[in-house]
């Protein structure tokens, strides 16, 4: 038996989201441009334009990503798959509605600061 959320149409309690998730990229499994990492923090640099069609998820992304959120956050907090979530925010940067920043790009972590980690987390 199936139990129709009142809050959301779109949503089967028993089943989860009625829209599939090839649905949301337009059946792509990769996004354009570079590959986004899992903790690479996404930040929402301007609001869409008229002219520019989103998916409601995207401007979900969008409000998300007001401050910089990691990756896997946003997916977590949509509850989408990862690479979903990699696609709709490629076609944000496609669109210069969003900056990715790599942590990669940052170089190396500082020993210090790693170590203090270590100790805090031993003390626990």
């Amino acid at each position: 038996m199936r139990h129709w959320s009142q809050e959301d149409p779109w949503t089967d309690d028993s089943a989860g989201p009625l829209i599939r998730p090839y649905t949301l990229t337009g059946g792509r499994t990769r996004a354009t441009g570079a590959d986004i990492e899992l903790i690479s923090l996404v930040t929402t640099i301007r609001p869409p334009t008229r002219a520019q069609r989103l998916q409601p998820e995207q401007y979900q992304l969008l409000a998300l990503c007001r401050v910089p959120t990691a990756l896997v956050e946003a997916a977590a907090r949509l509850d989408l798959p990862i690479g979903v979530v990699r696609v709709l925010l490629g076609d944000l940067l496609d669109h210069a509605l969003v900056s990715v920043s790599s942590p990669s790009a940052a170089g190396a972590p500082d020993v210090q600061f790693l170590q203090a980690v270590i100790d805090g987390i031993r003390r626990i």
